[in-house]
Formats: structure tokens, C-alpha cells, sequence
């Protein structure tokens, strides 16, 4: 969680001369609400920034009419989210109705597919930012065959029609971690896997994979903005990169949103 908190102000700071520094959340009464919470709890203050938390929501929440007054009184102008597809949409709708438009929206979870852009309607989703944690513009290639991201999304928009998206290379990516720990194991026995996976020391498509003594292990996030697209909808462009520079920019963020 350190890191999409630290990545999401990051982006914020870049702007941040050109705002009150009053930030918006929307986070759902569920894990990742609850921990969102605590965290820019934590983090927002020290960094200058005033938190305006209107509480947690369930799923399925159909009226966010008492979160946008709170935010209109508030003179919210950066918001964030940790938000399902469907959630966001409804919420982001009303916003526009009620007439409260942020400066900035930084969201995560419900940014993911271009399909969720293009379900926002209009011109709802120019200019969001969000976390990005593999693209086709990554530096890395496939551990298998050399592919480059590039290459490998273009391989799946010419096999099944579709754009290109964050999960295609993390699913790829997993095969080859399964791939080097079964190569390396010389087995089945799932202690044996088990073990070549603690000791996993790999480059893959989407970054290097070596497990901490906490047994987890972090791949590069960089920060990016959705924008019309060229022959598609919408696309995804990456615009912050300060946390992770051998993530290289494909263009500047555009601030304050359209």
C-alpha cells in the first residue's frame, strides 16, 4: 500500500502549486477502503494536503448526493478513489449533474479496462489519472522469448481484436514465475515449488521478481492518465514516472481535468 499511496501524492505534488491542496475520498466500507483510509490518514497532512473524508459507503451505493456537498463545501479540488467500475461510474456521473468538477481525479481499481472509459460516457473519463503497474511501453521483455510489452500487445490485439490492457502482461507474467520455478525445481512436489519460488530471482515482462523475507515482492507502479485515444476510444498514456524513472514518460499529464 506504500507505494500507490506515495505513487497517487506523488502525482498530486506535481500539481499541487496549482491547487488548495483539498483532497476528496471516496473509500468504500471494505479492505482496501478501510487500509486506504488509514494510510492518506497517515500520509496527507504531512505532505500539506487537507483530507476531506465523508466516510465509508457499501457496494452499490446508488445516491452520493451527501459525499459531493461535502466536497462542494469543502472546495475539494484533487479527488481520489478506491472504487469498484460500477461505483465510480455513479458517482463520477452525479458529480458532473450536481456540479462539482475537481481539478484532479486520481482512482483506482475502477480505471483498469478501456471498456470502463468507455462506459462513462462522453468525455467523462479525459484526463483520470490512476495507477499503472504494466503497460505496453515497460522496458522489460519476456524471460520465455524475448518479446518486448509492445510486442506482446500487439500479438493480442491482432489475435483477439481487442486493446490492450494491464492485465495481458501480468497474466504473462505469471507463466513465466511458474515457468522458472518448475524449470528450477525439477519437480511437481509443491514444498519443492514452493521453496524455487522464495528463491525467485527473475526479469520478466513486467519487472524483476525477487521476494522479500515478508514474502511478498513489489513490481514498479508509474502513474498514468487516460486520453482520446488514436483509432480507439481512449488510451492510456504514462505521465508520471519519479518513483520508477526506467519507466520511461509517453506524455505530460494534462492538468486541470477538460
Amino acid at each position: 500500500m506504500d507505494a500507490i499511496t506515495n505513487l497517487f501524492i506523488g502525482m498530486w505534488d506535481e500539481i499541487a502549486a496549482k491547487t488548495n491542496k483539498v483532497v476528496g475520498v471516496l473509500f468504500p466500507n471494505d479492505a482496501d477502503g478501510i487500509i486506504w483510509t488509514k494510510m492518506f490518514n497517515a500520509k496527507l497532512p504531512a505532505k500539506g494536503y487537507k483530507m476531506v473524508d465523508p466516510g465509508r459507503f457499501p457496494f452499490g451505493t446508488r445516491d452520493f448526493g451527501s459525499q459531493i456537498e461535502m466536497f462542494k463545501k469543502e472546495k475539494v479540488e484533487i479527488l481520489t478513489a478506491v472504487l469498484i467500475p460500477p461505483d465510480w461510474a455513479t458517482a463520477w456521473k452525479q458529480m458532473h449533474q450536481q456540479g462539482f468538477k475537481p481539478k484532479m481525479g486520481t482512482i483506482a481499481k475502477a480505471l483498469l479496462f478501456p471498456a470502463d472509459m468507455v462506459a462513462l460516457g462522453g468525455n467523462l473519463a479525459n484526463g483520470l489519472t490512476t495507477e499503472i503497474w504494466w503497460s505496453r511501453y515497460h522496458p522489460y521483455k519476456s524471460s520465455l522469448t524475448g518479446e518486448s510489452p509492445m510486442d506482446l500487445c500487439n500479438a493480442w490485439t491482432k489475435e483477439t481484436g481487442k486493446q490492450w490492457n494491464k492485465p495481458v502482461g501480468l497474466t504473462y507474467g505469471g507463466y513465466e514465475m511458474a515457468f522458472d520455478a518448475i524449470k528450477r525445481a525439477q519437480t511437481l512436489d509443491k514444498e519443492k515449488i514452493r521453496d524455487a519460488i522464495a528463491k525467485m530471482d527473475l526479469m520478466t515482462i513486467f519487472g524483476p521478481i525477487k521476494f522479500n523475507e515478508k514474502h511478498y515482492c513489489e513490481i514498479p507502479l508509474v502513474g498514468g492518465q487516460w486520453v482520446k485515444g488514436k483509432g480507439v476510444p481512449w488510451d492510456l498514456e504514462l505521465v508520471y514516472n519519479k518513483n520508477n524513472p526506467q519507466i520511461k514518460k509517453t506524455a505530460e499529464m494534462i492538468f486541470p481535468l477538460p
